[in-house]
């Protein structure tokens, strides 16, 4: 059939400004940044708000449970609150109110640049402006109340306190080293300490009233009586004091935590250092405190972890009862482990391997690498200083998970591969070391999963056995680094590429070598596509070549890139080889055109990507983050047209940045505010459009679930069904005062019945009628019967479940010269005429027709002109859609007697 009015719309092509192909996520791994956490308590669990970069996360303290994602702001978060319900984020020199991680309003702008050091005073908030002023808000009128404002050669505000029991007062600390204590009602400066000989980094109120700990940038931690202006004690730890916090569980113990990560215990009766927790983080902890009432310790730091700490030993030294972490350096290599894309494997610069969950994120850890906390402390040095060198490159195979270890690395300048368990999360059995002692560059696993091979710096390529850890083959022939190996699925042949220039493939069994493919350019590194069996090379020529390995030719080669290839993947099904560069974009190419069909730039340079096994997300690690983000595969919910892209032509330097994934994922609110617009299919490459009907010639039907009409057919039998057995009883009625039997015993009389009043009778409600108020649907029928135009009577319809669709029909009032029946029936006729809803109208006509058929049957005469209308319109659709839905015994009657 021709559809003769079919509708296309063609516009010129406009520079692309997003991707066609991937849609922003969410991001990974990001747990906290080094902005002081926030604690607020809601009976005796406490919830911990902490930032990270330009959002904020909600934590429980029971699990570290991940309860909250904050909305993404325009600039970094420099400090968090949380008040109650409500939890206020100051970012970009705003301050924004937020509830339940969603945006409720603002507090009053103050143009004094970046706002810092948030804290509650009573009905008041209370902060440090980037102009050295302290700027207070009324809470709850969210206006503002007042500015303090200093000189900054005199007197710069690092820190802000209040004291308890102090009406109306704070004391303000400073880069100088003395304090003054103001009136915020008044405005007045009440007094001011000399200088402590250190600049004052924080400062917080001990359970003694009247005095206060201050922390120093020289290390001293002061105990100070603000009252009395006097001293109470003074101790000093390694390091500038970046956090204090007592505990409250009737314990003297005081907690400090300095800029290398190191957490020092104080007992306060004796006065004295009781234990310091060296390298309990691995960078400098912005916040330390105890839980209200509880033997726990929480420690947030830069290095992007959350820890608890519990004291129930009786040397009062904590144990880590639970963390949560992620990179505190930037990944440089992830790679999906699993078939299924639900796991994440992920080498950072931080010396770590880590396990994410895409799915879930209270099951990321990282792979433990022994007892390291235990050795430092023995050592006397930093966790960090114990752990393998930075892994250059790692391979994963699942196949023999539960039997042994199914992850083999290579590190820096290492002669050694290790392998490690992604079951036990910890390094595995064997340390592989290279046979001629040179560096160990590249790794791989069988797609077997039973050997592990090593491409040394020799230029020799070692096969290992994964269960055993000894080695098996050695396979001699390139000259220089081996920088990629791969396997097939069979284990028939292997193939490696070197910075000789040359892709070897090599015969599995006996180690020969069968064919030498020589490359243009060296190549840093080597990806096969078992299925179609395509050699991916990543050459320092800034390209990407496709080497078939059952003809050994060259046969696609994608160039475009500015600058060098950092990494690449092949999609699932492998069709397209996403690549990133140190030129900030990721490209899409497609390998049966030979085109690139799809990029888009970011502002942090990519360094590695991979893409999930199921297809539906593509995985990117960047330089300057410590999260993996996860971008959604379009064409798996939607229908993408792709187009061949110019790298010389459709791709300049001052493009739009896409914007990043966070972690709150993709929402519907923020889907269109921060992601660039990007060319549609539909725009720019003729597609056709839809329309709502095709052509006059066709029947459509409606959206509409089947069960909208089938349930209203059924109706009567539904409700059959569904009739109780017995009706229900009403409850005997009982007195308000139950009256008692006279006795010892205090028993109430059941059998005593109250005597009502004349007017105490119960009044009966009137009913009101139904038959005089006018239903929605009779209404739409008048106004469409004046307008001539019906179609607002079946949306109303459709927007009505089938018991409310089977009322508002059997009651349409047969009064007015049966007005509403002929109005019905002409806006049935209408509809038919349109074509649109068929299956709608027939249903609803049948339902009509079982009710009024005998009315129908009384006023044949005067209602002959529209029932012939109406079985004209019918008929003529009967022949296209046939058997849909029966006529009514009336109706066929009524077409029988009129011929």
């Amino acid at each position: 059939m021709v559809i003769a009015d079919k509708k296309t719309r063609v516009e010129e092509t406009k520079k692309q400004e997003g991707s066609r192909l991937y849609q922003p996520f969410r991001a990974l791994g990001y747990i906290t940044s080094s902005i002081p956490h926030s604690i607020q308590y809601r009976g005796q669990a406490a919830f911990i708000t902490t930032g990270i970069g330009r959002s904020f996360h909600i934590y429980d303290s029971e699990k570290i449970n991940l309860l909250f994602v904050g909305p993404r702001f325009d600039a970094d978060v420099v400090s968090v609150l949380s008040i109650g319900d409500e939890t206020f984020v100051s970012s970009g020199g705003q301050v924004t109110i937020c509830q339940r991680a969603k945006r409720v309003g603002e507090l009053e702008s103050v143009s004094r640049g970046e706002i810092s050091n948030l804290m509650q005073f009573g009905d008041y908030i209370i902060a440090i402006s980037e102009d050295n002023a302290v700027v207070i808000w009324n809470r709850v009128t969210r206006e503002l109340f007042t500015e303090i404002e200093f000189e900054s050669e005199s007197f710069t505000v690092t820190a802000v306190v209040h004291p308890s029991t102090y009406v109306n007062k704070i004391v303000i600390g400073s880069a100088q080293g003395s304090m003054q204590v103001w009136n915020i009602q008044t405005r007045r400066c009440l007094y001011e300490f000399k200088s402590f000989g250190s600049s004052i980094a924080c400062m917080v109120q001990a359970p003694v009233i009247d005095v206060l700990a201050l922390g120093l940038l020289d290390g001293r931690i002061l105990l100070h009586n603000v009252k009395l202006d006097s001293p109470v004690m003074q101790l000093a730890q390694e390091g500038r004091v970046t956090s204090l916090s007592f505990r409250t569980d009737d314990v003297p113990m005081m907690a400090t935590s300095n800029a290398e990560g190191d957490v020092a215990l104080w007992d306060l009766n004796n006065k004295r250092l009781l234990h310091v927790l060296q390298g309990a983080h691995d960078s400098t902890i912005s916040s330390i405190e105890f839980l209200a009432g509880q033997p726990l310790l929480l420690t947030s730091s830069a290095d992007n972890s959350i820890k608890e700490w519990l004291f129930d030993g009786q040397d009062g030294v904590p144990r880590l009862l639970r963390h949560r972490s992620g990179h505190f350096a930037s990944p440089q290599m992830i790679r999906y482990h699993d078939d299924d894309g639900r796991i994440i494997l992920s080498a950072g610069r931080d010396r770590s391997l880590r396990y994410f969950s895409v799915f879930r994120d209270a099951q990321n850890v990282e792979l433990s690498q022994g007892s390291l906390v235990r050795e430092a402390r023995a050592r006397k040095v930093k966790v960090n200083e114990l752990r393998l060198p930075q892994i250059s490159q790692f391979a994963s195979n699942p196949a023999m998970t539960k039997d042994w270890d199914d992850v083999i690395t290579c590190q820096q300048n290492s002669t050694n591969a290790h392998t490690w368990s992604s079951d036990r999360k910890a390094l595995g059995k064997y340390t592989l070391m290279s046979s001629d002692k040179s560096v160990i560059k590249a790794v791989a696993i069988s797609a077997c999963g039973n050997f592990g091979f090593l491409g040394l710096a020799s230029g020799v390529i070692e096969m290992v056995n994964m269960q055993s850890g000894l080695s098996r083959k050695t396979f001699i022939g390139h000259t220089k680094v081996v920088t990629g190996i791969q396997t097939d699925a069979c284990n028939q042949q292997m193939y490696s590429t070197s910075l000789d220039g040359t892709l070897r493939i090599w015969d599995f069994s006996s180690g020969k070598q069968l064919h030498c493919v020589e490359l243009p350019s060296p190549s840093s590194r080597l990806m096969l596509h078992r299925e179609s069996g395509l050699l991916a090379c990543i050459c320092d020529d800034a390209s990407v070549r496709v080497v078939d390995s059952e003809s050994q030719r060259i046969v696609r080669k994608f160039a475009g890139h500015r600058s060098r290839i950092t990494d690449m993947a092949f999609s699932n099904d492998g069709r397209w080889i996403v690549t990133s560069s140190l030129d900030s974009t990721i490209r899409t190419w497609d390998l049966p055109t030979g085109h690139m069909v799809d990029w888009f730039k970011v502002e942090s340079v990519p360094v590695s990507v991979a893409f999930s096994p199921a297809g539906d997300f593509l995985a990117t690690a960047h330089m300057d983050s410590v999260g993996i983000f996860l971008w959604a595969n379009r064409t798996q919910f939607a229908e993408v047209t792709l187009r061949q892209i110019n790298p010389a032509v459709d791709i300049s330097s001052d493009t739009t940045l896409l914007v990043m994934p966070t972690t709150a994922g993709l929402s519907a609110d923020d889907e269109g505010a921060d992601q660039q617009p990007v060319e549609s299919a539909d725009e720019h490459d003729g597609v056709y459009l839809a329309a709502e009907q095709l052509t006059d010639n066709m029947v459509t039907l409606s959206s509409l679930p089947k069960s909208k009409w089938q349930t209203l057919l059924n109706l009567a039998t539904i409700k059959k069904r569904n009739k109780p057995e017995q009706a229900p009883k009403a409850p005997e009625l009982a007195p308000f005062f139950l009256p008692t039997v006279l006795g010892t015993e205090h028993r109430f009389d059941l059998e005593a019945k109250t005597e009502s009043k004349d007017g105490d009778k119960p009044i009966e409600r009137s009913r009101i009628s139904t038959a005089s108020a006018v239903s929605g649907l009779v209404r739409a029928l008048y106004r469409g019967q004046e307008t001539m135009s019906f179609a607002a009577v079946f949306d109303y319809l459709k927007e009505l479940n089938p018991s409310a669709i089977d009322l508002e029909l059997r009651t349409i009032p047969v009064d007015d010269d049966l007005r509403a029946v002929k109005a019905f029936i002409q806006a049935c006729t209408a509809h038919l005429r349109s074509k649109r809803d068929f299956e709608l109208v027939q249903a609803y006509l049948q339902v009509f027709l079982n009710v009024f058929g005998d009315i129908i049957k009384a006023n044949a005469e005067e209602l002959e002109s529209l029932l012939v209308e109406l079985r004209k319109e019918s008929k003529s659709q009967w022949s296209t859609v046939d058997g849909l839905i029966r006529y009514s015994a009336c109706m066929v009657e009524f077409m029988r007697t009129s011929k």
